[in-house]
């Protein structure tokens, strides 16, 4: 942090911790087949679906409310929204009404939605090294796939318990009590504004990179409109992974998984697992790796991410090859991601950043609520398998890997707004 004003090492301090708790509410998608035990008569999936129908609509909001209400504050409420969604679930439980539960998980969708948007819009506004503000941003994501990946393993664990196994479930959102000391933590370190400018480490300082001015450029909605192709991609492998697995391949048995027989459910949601894993590999190694691959960390961590859904078609007779392909998957696409974030950052006049993470957030929030009409429209086209939508993605990212050669190295960006 060598460089930032005693005020933005604060705010990059709270951010990463408040970062560890932002995406503990994905500790659901384990959990449906319980609470779908404990409710018979009502559609679990609603719990899932709201949260991304509200985050989606929140992600395009957050951004225009942050150039009238302060960045912490937003934060403040993001993170109370996600405990109340967790304290709903576990005083309730089983015992009803359902539509509190889907109530709860409306909430929450305030937090899933703004998470990246704040955190992002905080380093922009505190950091004014485009280098450090992407470093931030990679540990930043790296510590939420990190909180997620503990609080589900945990979750799950706590969960199993209980007779019939399952009705521990509510006992698992007794986690959400964990938000409160990060959100205390946060709340105390965080400064309501930056520095001063001119002061050191503050915007515009002596010796700092020149300060984007005007309107968000149009490179940066050349950049959003290639992360819209890129999600495209890896929503279809997401969202798809289990079935992909469990129904196409593992069915059949065509697919061996790693007990001997045919793929199941546990090994669909290892390969989920290792998506998230190897995003925090990619977050925490960003710093050392921009180093020695710079502008070319973009469309390589795009090929990687295309050659990961290549493989899922390709190496398809045994798990291990769909395995190895979400690997590649969670760490191109976690590679690349901060440095793509970090360029939005830098390019765009600071009044403006939160406006253009905005627009950026929702876009792939928009993408990843319609991808399944999308993709699977155009594997409509062909044969209609989950096997030949992965295979369009790849498609799809390869193409934005010639875009991103063309756009991150071949054409630089403005020399004032250079790293």
């Amino acid at each position: 942090m060598s460089g930032l004003s005693p005020a933005s090492k604060k705010a990059v301090i709270a951010t990463l911790v408040i970062s560890l708790v932002l995406l503990f509410a994905s500790m659901t998608a384990p959990l449906l087949s319980y609470i779908g035990y404990a409710y018979p008569n009502d559609n679990p999936y609603l719990i899932v679906q709201i949260p991304a129908f509200v985050g989606m609509l929140v992600s395009f909001a957050v951004g225009p409310l942050a150039m009238k209400v302060n960045l912490k504050w937003l934060m403040v409420v993001s993170a109370v929204t996600a405990f109340i969604y967790f304290a709903i679930f576990a005083l309730i439980g089983s015992n009803g009404p359902f539509i509190a539960l889907v109530i709860g998980a409306g909430i929450v969708g305030v937090c899933q939605g703004a998470a990246m948007v704040l955190t992002s819009s905080i380093f922009g506004a505190y950091v004014t090294d485009p280098l450090q503000r992407a470093n931030f941003v990679a540990i930043s994501g790296a510590l939420m796939n990190g909180g997620a990946a503990i609080v589900n393993v945990v979750g799950g664990i706590i969960a199993a318990g209980g007779t019939p196994a399952g009705s521990n479930w509510p006992m698992a959102y007794y986690l959400g009590i964990l938000i409160l000391p990060a959100l205390v933590v946060y709340f105390i370190m965080m400064p309501m504004k930056p520095d001063a400018p001119g002061e050191v480490g503050g915007e515009g300082g002596p010796g700092g990179p020149p300060v984007a001015t005007g309107f968000i450029p149009v490179r940066v909605f050349l950049i959003i409109g290639l992360g819209l192709i890129v999600t495209l991609g890896m929503a279809v492998f997401l969202l798809n992974v289990g079935m992909y697995i469990e129904g196409e391949l593992g069915a059949g048995g065509l697919l061996l998984g790693l007990s001997g027989g045919p793929a199941s459910s546990t090994d669909a949601g290892l390969a989920n697992s290792l998506f998230t894993i190897l995003g925090v590999v990619a977050g925490f190694s960003f710093p050392f790796v921009v180093k020695f691959l710079k502008a070319w960390i973009a469309p390589i961590g795009y090929f990687i991410g295309g050659l990961g859904l290549f493989v899922m078609v390709f190496m398809k007779t045994s798990i291990i090859g769909i395995l190895a392909g979400a690997c590649l998957c969670g760490l191109g696409f976690n590679i690349a991601m901060p440095f793509v974030m970090g360029q939005i950052l830098a390019l765009t006049p600071p009044r403006w950043v939160p406006v253009a993470m905005s627009i950026n957030m929702g876009i792939m929030n928009l993408m990843f609520t319609f991808v399944p009409n999308i993709m699977g429209g155009l594997g409509g086209l062909f044969d209609g398998t989950i096997a030949t939508q992965i295979l369009i993605g790849g498609v799809f990212v390869m193409v934005a890997v010639v875009l991103a050669v063309f756009l991150f190295v071949f054409v630089k960006a403005p020399a004032a707004q250079e790293d």
